[in-house]
């Protein structure tokens, strides 16, 4: 089951430095982040996002058999961690060409017959996320049973301390909030989120615990992440009082 956990990211240039903390650390498996052709096309008086909205277009000339209004996987391309940065930052920075962005972008999706998420940002069911997610982000850690002795002594250490059952060859999932046209267009007012920034994961509390804690340091983020643990130790602090 995906748990919430919470980071200490509100200014675009957190959200940044967490994301590439993401891509640093030594437990990690696998990337794949993705982002959606009305994203590139929307971002297109950037030249990146022109390279990247060109290649789709010829892409759309060889196969035709693609819908642009579809729930088609070709409809969302591989993009860097850089790229998916640069996407956040277009559209949340405090100036005009933010909100042209966005103003081109809802444009786009009505064009292409795709509904524009009517709920507010960040407050997407996780159990039915909006179609379509425009920006996607998703990271794999390594199952324990791969975990080396010495290089990932951190982790190993934390798990025997935490005594936790655990599926040692499955791999842990992590995945970002939902990113659809509610995120992008009104998420961040005057680039800050109003919210902290939040990531869904699936796999031994204390291996997030450990791994969490330390990207949140490596992104210098003031205060450490919050799991739901931590949340429930705050509960039952209030109780006892």
């Amino acid at each position: 089951m995906m748990l919430g956990w919470t980071f200490a990211a509100r200014l675009v240039d957190e959200v940044a430095r967490l994301l590439r903390s993401m891509q640093k650390h030594r437990y990690l498996k696998e990337v794949d982040h993705r982002i959606h052709w009305t994203v590139d096309a929307a971002l297109s008086d950037i030249p990146a996002f022109a390279a990247r909205a060109k290649a789709f277009q010829a892409q759309l000339a060889k196969e035709p058999d693609i819908h642009p209004g579809s729930r088609d996987p070709r409809l969302w391309s591989p993009a860097s961690v850089e790229e998916v940065i640069a996407a956040l930052t277009a559209f949340w920075g405090p100036d005009t060409p933010s909100e042209k962005r966005c103003e081109q972008l809802g444009a786009i999706l009505r064009e292409a017959g795709l509904p524009q998420s009517e709920h507010e940002p960040f407050e997407a069911d996780p159990e039915a996320p909006p179609f379509p997610e425009l920006i996607l982000l998703d990271w794999v850690f390594l199952p324990v049973d791969e975990l080396d002795t010495e290089r990932h002594a951190g982790v190993l250490a934390a798990l025997e301390d935490a005594q936790e059952e655990v599926s040692a060859s499955e791999p842990v999932y992590v995945e970002g909030p939902s990113i659809s046209f509610s995120e992008l267009a009104t998420g961040a007012p005057f680039g800050i989120l109003e919210d902290d920034l939040y990531l869904w994961a699936d796999g031994p509390y204390a291996y997030l615990d450990y791994v969490f804690r330390g990207v949140s340091k490596s992104a210098k983020l003031e205060e450490p992440p919050v799991g739901p643990r931590d949340d429930e130790d705050d509960v039952d602090a209030s109780a006892d009082e």
